[in-house]
């Protein structure tokens, strides 16, 4: 159950395992002709995809391989087929690392739901009904080097492990707690987490359990609500937690719009989710932050700067079409 942004992290992320390339024409006709179906989004992590087994992964490659094949009969030169002569493919003189997402321009991007890279004192927006109610958000990055390879999370990797993101930022609309934690399948709460925002804030300090710290009152984008600490005990492997598809995930809460899965997105032991819990006219919604271990202050005052900038706007109006 993937939408085409699904398909598109799932493609290029196996390319960044370096199995092989695709030229960037090809590659973008692959993604522009797989299918696009709407449903709800996959709640999976955004990683390397370094834990994906083989046969799942050789499905992949498969399905892109049969495309890149249909598609690249079209991309052939028509004139002298593939023995014939043809233009000649320009030299690259130079080789690099690539980006996550290659950089756009400041002039061609779209600032609305962005995949890609982020420019520092620029405006961006989400505005994704997965994960934002009625308002859509915008917020800016005081420092270069955050990203995305799905518009509702935005982060960095400073930490230089495998997993894509070490410090990132969250939208979620939330429909019920789970209390079981690493092993959180079954264990939602009966009934379902109340709609405050002082429900979901006391079912996550509950979830904490003994010695954590309660919920402070803040205030984001102007609106009132509650922050809450949470970290992923240290003598839990979350290698070990169930699995939401092939990633463990440490289950805090399931999204507004399913009654399965689980989130917020695991990334290592010890994970540390600052988690803000906001009343935004009526609509409860969540913004995650989350940390590695070892995350230098550098980072997380960033991380602090991004939050500070979020505000909650009424959504864009789309002009009705010329009769």
């Amino acid at each position: 159950m993937s939408t085409d942004r699904d398909t598109t992290r799932i493609v290029r992320s196996w390319l960044e395992e370096g199995v092989t390339a695709l030229p960037d024409r090809v590659l973008d006709a692959v993604l522009d002709q797989l299918p696009a179906t709407s449903q709800r989004r996959a709640w999976w992590p955004a990683r390397r995809f370094h834990e994906m087994n083989n046969p799942f992964k050789f499905a992949i490659a498969a399905a892109a391989v049969v495309v890149v094949a249909l598609v690249g009969i079209n991309l052939l030169p028509r004139e002298g087929g593939f023995a014939g002569p043809g233009p000649s493919p320009t030299p690259n003189p130079t080789t690099s690392t690539a980006s996550p997402i290659p950089t756009p321009s400041p002039s061609s991007a779209s600032n609305v739901n962005v995949v890609g890279n982020f420019f520092a004192g620029e405006t961006y927006f989400i505005d994704d009904p997965c994960c934002n109610g009625p308002a859509r958000i915008s917020l800016s990055f005081p420092a270069p080097g955050w990203f995305s390879i799905d518009p509702v999370i935005l982060g960095k990797n400073v930490l230089g492990d495998p997993d894509l993101y070490d410090i990132y930022l969250s939208p979620h609309l939330v429909g019920n707690v789970y209390t079981g934690g690493c092993h959180w399948t079954g264990t939602g709460l009966i009934p379902p987490v109340g709609p405050s925002v002082d429900d979901l804030a006391n079912a996550l300090l509950a979830q904490a359990g003994p010695g954590a710290s309660p919920p402070t009152a803040v205030t984001v984008g102007g609106h009132p609500g509650k922050k809450v600490e949470l970290q992923i005990p240290n003598d839990i492997d979350v290698d070990t937690c169930d699995s939401e598809g092939s990633f463990p995930i440490f289950g805090r809460w399931r999204a507004a719009d399913t009654e399965f899965g689980a989130a917020p997105w695991t990334y290592g032991n010890g994970q540390n989710n600052t988690v803000y819990i906001v009343d935004v006219d009526g609509t409860r919604q969540v913004i995650d932050t989350m940390y590695l271990p070892g995350t230098s202050a550098a980072n997380l005052a960033e991380l602090d700067q991004i939050v500070a900038s979020i505000r909650f706007e009424p959504q864009a109006v789309t002009p009705s079409p010329s009769p």
